[in-house]
């Protein structure tokens, strides 16, 4: 004898198999296997971080010291997916904060530092595809020559 099939058991059962798979894609997607793909690079004299990435699903941060009156040169191009930046002194308000850029998002602007100390930058991917750009450029020290750019 053959059994029938009520029509809550054809549509629950169907639902539930579809709401794991569901669960299941979300997760796949949301926390891919795959962390940072890419480049990092650090320089000191001047400070400077950089990274060129594949693929970033994660946070990274670097600390550069920096000198009150000095400029960090910031610029970014997003090709696809999220990223999220901080840049800030431990104890202080960030300097610069940027959420969500992603997508073909593109900037280049420059930062004077207000207060000497190590500033950390912090940058955060969501299945991002692109690079960043860190680069101090020291301000001229008058003591050094008397505060004028001198010519040999």
């Amino acid at each position: 004898m053959m059994r029938t099939i009520s029509w809550k058991e054809a549509v629950i059962v169907p639902a539930i198999v579809l709401v794991v798979l569901g669960i299941a894609a979300w997760f796949l997607i949301e926390n891919p296997a795959v962390k940072f793909d890419g480049d990092r690079a650090v320089r000191t004299n001047p400070a400077s971080f950089s990274l060129r990435f594949n693929t970033m699903n994660t946070e990274d941060a670097q600390n550069l010291t920096l000198r009150e009156g000095d400029t960090l040169s910031v610029s970014w191009l997003i090709e696809s997916g999220g990223v999220d930046l901080v840049i800030a002194m431990a104890g202080e308000a960030p300097l610069y904060q940027a959420n969500g850029r992603g997508n073909g998002d593109a900037a280049a602007f420059d930062l004077t530092i207000p207060k000497s100390g190590e500033y950390t930058i912090t940058v955060t991917g969501k299945n991002a595809r692109g690079w960043m750009r860190f680069e101090e450029k020291q301000h001229a020290d008058p003591r050094v020559c008397g505060g004028a750019s001198r010519t040999l």
